[in-house]
């Protein structure tokens, strides 16, 4: 079954905003990872905060909740 122009755009455009949205998330977890990194005085496993913006702009929503989890969480050493 071949597919028609409609149904063809409207594949892509649903693909297109589902990327917009991922790489919006990525930058916004970047964001907050990064300023949020800037403010701690003791940093989990000494990781500066410009990598840590590194690995959240790659990695997204899971890389902020493993920060947050080392930084934040009631299973951080500082808490």
């Amino acid at each position: 079954m071949e597919l028609n122009f409609f149904q063809s755009a409207l594949a892509s455009i649903g693909l297109v905003i589902y990327w917009v949205l991922y790489a919006a998330t990525n930058l916004a977890c970047t964001y907050f990872v990064y300023q949020d990194s800037i403010k701690q005085p003791r940093l989990a496993l000494k990781i500066s905060p410009y990598w840590w913006a590194a690995f959240s702009l790659f990695g997204g929503i899971w890389t902020a909740l493993i920060y947050w989890l080392m930084q934040h969480s009631t299973l951080s050493r500082q808490h």
